[in-house]
């Protein structure tokens, strides 16, 4: 027997060899979700490569530390044979582990196979490549071991290739650990297999010298190899690193430059009408507050006007919503026509219109609005479609019918709305005897306040799709008031009385409870699967206890935290970011989804909201209801899913209405898709009906108006 040392300075630069092997095709696999498909491509190659040339490397390098009492050389052509069977191996199953969305066991059993049968393939050619004196007598128990190792191992890798693919919250120490756990599991397999073999120069030592010096002559030396595995194996490493570093630098960069300009998309879109560019509801409260502060300085005197177009709904009836959309953006263009750079048009939504002018006097305000009605009144001419519509308007001044924006803003509605009341089609200035809309808000405060404790309010549910496949993955629910007299009410009607109030913490815990109850129930029908999405209100989500409302509604119906959702706006989520991440992390750590709801419509903040634990993103429908036309929300719209899946995040669309829209969201890569296209909001008995007795249907009909969903 020939006693055998180890050199252990080349034993720890073996793992060491291993270890950065591991990490770089770790990274490389990271690379692979995001990148286009030839980019793909070459990191799956590339990583495959590394990792099996590691692998190699980190054998020879164990082989030149074990140190015998004999000259060592290694048969050339047994040594590339090696390294060809480990680049191979490593590459092909490499490629078969990350290639996919999913990785099922079938897959992964058939990638372990073929890395773990080229790793011990590499090994024993490696040891039979050997030449030397001696004979080597193996211990099978050990070698055995050591196959096990070796398949074992290459589970291990190939399964953290696929779950560390994707960009997650602390990447790069995830990353290192794994590399941690494979250099040790590749090391255990090599250094296993080589204490399988014990080494004896039995009956050699009567070999002539010429004949040693002819076998020596056909290998490489210690050295030679020493020298051969160093500089290979630097050198590959040396230029994978560089180029995932550069490549990393150039994503960064790729991504700030993307939040950067998505950031001032959506600060656009906040402040700016999508469908007629012009103001919105948002931007002109910024411009009436500028315009009161100059004008109580210098003492002036300006206008407020509301616009409403007559009989739009008409149109909208008869024609369909694109035609009513066209004419819009018509009769916007033409009001701008009417107006010079020193007034201010916005719409505030549907087909209201509001115009500040600065300035002014009431003799000007009244050529100016017959101008505006006159070109509205001359017809428009949409898809072969002739359309005649009128324009009501209102007015208030500063300071005659008030000193701050509410009361102007309530004034000039209200004169807006007296026209409206006496037959269209005309304009006034307010005066204290106009009638008032909300002459009946007591009793329907009233009513509110006592719908709770009677039982009215009810929850509806609208199901949410999987795409493409389109299954149904679980629903969201939406709050509605049957109300006695005037029948089921939706939320935009109550929501805000609700948050005025003070009523939403009351309703928004009912919501709670009941979304619990209905969880459980549909578990004992044997629909376990199914989830709930329900959203908290601002003023529900800044209750000190709402982390104590939500535990305890899971415990005492016995539902599986992972089946809930909760859905809170970027504005709530922002408000209190210290707060926000402390109690969004204790959910997520209870295994609850935590979804952003209504991105676009708020501060759009994607680098603030990278900071919260939140794992959905939901685009609002004002982005979804336009992309069928507007190319610049088909931009945003897709930068937003590829930032929000370089986050880990992912995405729901919600007011899917049309086909196109649903092509356009399952091809830019949305997860989750929810609209009137597949299903509106149904009560409780006929979701359950649905569930039993048949599938949903799928509908194009559109009647139901976008609303502001409930807490």
């Amino acid at each position: 027997m020939l006693y055998v040392s180890w050199d252990p300075i080349l034993v720890g630069i073996s793992f060491l060899v291993a270890f950065i092997a591991s990490f770089v095709a770790l990274d490389s696999a990271g690379k692979v979700l995001n990148s286009e498909p030839r980019s793909a491509l070459f990191w799956r190659i590339s990583g495959g490569a590394t990792l099996g040339m590691g692998i190699w490397s980190m054998h020879f390098v164990g082989m030149l530390a074990m140190k015998m009492p004999v000259m060592m050389h290694y048969d050339f052509e047994l040594t590339i044979l090696s390294f060809v069977i480990a680049l191979l191996a490593s590459t092909l199953s490499l490629n078969i582990a990350v290639s996919g969305h999913t990785l099922p066991t079938r897959r992964l059993i058939f990638a372990t196979l073929v890395l773990g049968s080229g790793v011990v393939s590499m090994h024993y050619i490696g040891m039979a490549a050997m030449m030397s004196f001696v004979s080597i007598y193996w211990n099978i128990p050990l070698v055995a071991l050591s196959l096990l190792i070796a398949i074992a191992s290459a589970w291990v890798a190939l399964w953290l290739a696929f779950s560390l693919r994707q960009n997650t919250h602390g990447v790069f120490i995830n990353r290192v650990f794994a590399s941690l756990v494979m250099g040790i599991a590749i090391c255990a397999m090599h250094y296993t297999g080589m204490s399988a073999a014990t080494f004896s120069n039995d009956g050699l030592g009567i070999i002539v010298h010429n004949d040693a010096i002819h076998i020596m002559s056909r290998g490489v030396g210690e050295q030679g190899l020493s020298l051969w595995v160093a500089t290979t194996t630097l050198v590959i490493f040396g230029i994978m690193l560089f180029i995932s570093m550069i490549d990393s630098q150039l994503r960064t960069a790729r991504l700030t430059d993307s939040l950067r300009q998505l950031n001032l998309q959506l600060e656009k879109q906040a402040h700016y009408d999508p469908l007629t560019g012009l103001a919105n509801r948002i931007q002109l409260d910024i411009l009436l507050d500028s315009c009161l502060n100059r004008a109580a300085e210098e003492q002036t005197t300006f206008a407020l006007i509301y616009m409403d177009l007559d009989r739009f709904k008409l149109v909208n009836d008869a024609w369909g919503h694109h035609i009513g959309d066209r004419l819009l953006v018509a009769v916007a263009e033409r009001l701008s026509a009417c107006i010079n750079d020193k007034m201010s048009l916005a719409r505030l939504g549907g087909d209201e219109f509001t115009l500040l002018v600065p300035q002014t006097s009431e003799e000007e305000v009244d050529a100016l609005i017959r101008r505006l009605i006159a070109t509205i009144q001359h017809p428009f001419y949409e898809l072969s479609h002739v359309i005649n519509v009128s324009l009501s308007a209102g007015v208030s001044f500063y300071p005659e019918h008030g000193e701050n924006a509410h009361e102007l803003k309530l004034k000039a509605d209200t004169a807006m709305y007296s026209v409206k009341q006496e037959g269209r089609n005309g304009w006034a200035i307010y005066h204290s005897g106009m009638a008032q809309k909300t002459a009946d808000a007591p009793q329907f405060l009233q009513d509110l306040s006592q719908a709770l404790t009677r039982n009215q309010f009810e929850l509806w549910y609208q199901p949410q799709y999987t795409a493409p496949e389109q299954t149904l993955a679980g629903f969201e629910a939406l709050l509605r008031w049957r109300h006695p007299q005037q029948g089921v009410l939706l939320p935009a009607t109550f929501l805000p009385m609700l948050e005025k109030t003070g009523l939403i913490i009351s309703v928004g815990q009912w919501v709670i409870e009941s979304a619990c109850r209905q969880l459980h129930y549909w578990n004992t029908q044997g629909f376990p699967h199914l989830t709930l999405a329900i959203n908290l209100s601002p003023s529900q989500f800044e209750q000190h206890d709402i982390y104590e409302q939500v535990t305890d509604a899971l415990t005492r119906y016995h539902v599986d935290p992972t089946r809930l959702t909760l859905e809170i706006t970027e504005n709530a989520a922002l408000k209190n970011l210290e707060r926000s991440v402390h109690l969004l992390t204790q959910f997520a750590q209870l295994g609850i989804t935590v979804a952003i709801d209504d991105f676009g419509t708020g501060y759009s903040n994607m680098l603030m909201l990278k900071k919260l634990p939140a794992t959905e993103l939901k685009i609002d429908k004002s982005f979804v209801k336009d992309i069928r036309e507007n190319s610049r929300n088909v931009k945003i719209v897709s930068t937003i899913i590829d930032i929000a899946h370089s986050m880990n995040m992912r995405v729901v669309a919600e007011g899917i209405e049309t086909a196109e829209q649903h092509a356009l969201l399952t091809n830019m890569g949305c997860a989750f898709l929810q609209g009137f296209l597949f299903a509106r909001p149904q009560p409780v008995e006929k979701i359950s009906a649905l569930l039993k007795h048949k599938p949903f249907a799928l509908s194009l009909e559109c009647s139901e108006p976008s609303q502001k969903k409930p807490a």
